[in-house]
C-alpha cells in the first residue's frame, strides 16, 4: 500500500519592510522578496531618497546605514543582498531570527 501526504506550510503574517535606493540589487531583493512572501505577509517598500518623513523615522528607528535593508516584524534586520532565497515558512523566520536578529542601537 501506497500513502501519499500532503505537505502543507503554515506560517503568520509578517511585516516585510525593505530600505531600498534605485539600484539593480534594491530592484533584485524587492523581487526576491515579493515572490518568497506568503500572501499573508505584508511587503512595505521604502525609497531612501523619497525625502519622505515616515522613511526618515524608520530609517532613524532601525539604524538604516545601507540599501537594500529588510526589516521583519522590527525584529529580524537583513543588510545588503541575502546569500539565501527567501521562502516563507515559520521555520524560515526561526532561522532568520537566530541569525539576523535586530538590534537597536542604545540611545
Amino acid at each position: 500500500m501506497l500513502s501519499v501526504g500532503l505537505v502543507v506550510v503554515i506560517c503568520m503574517p509578517h511585516v516585510v519592510e525593505v530600505f531600498a535606493g534605485g539600484c539593480s540589487l534594491c530592484r533584485m531583493v524587492v523581487d526576491m522578496v515579493t515572490v518568497g512572501k506568503c500572501h499573508d505577509c505584508i511587503l512595505r517598500v521604502f525609497d531612501i531618497d523619497s525625502g519622505d518623513e515616515e522613511v526618515e523615522k524608520k530609517r532613524e528607528l532601525y539604524n538604516i546605514t545601507a540599501v537594500p535593508t529588510i526589516v521583519v516584524d522590527a525584529r529580524i534586520k537583513v543588510v545588503g543582498v541575502p546569500n539565501f532565497p527567501w521562502f516563507c515558512s515559520d521555520d524560515f523566520y526561526r532561522f532568520l531570527e537566530k541569525n539576523y536578529p535586530f538590534r537597536s542601537t542604545p540611545g
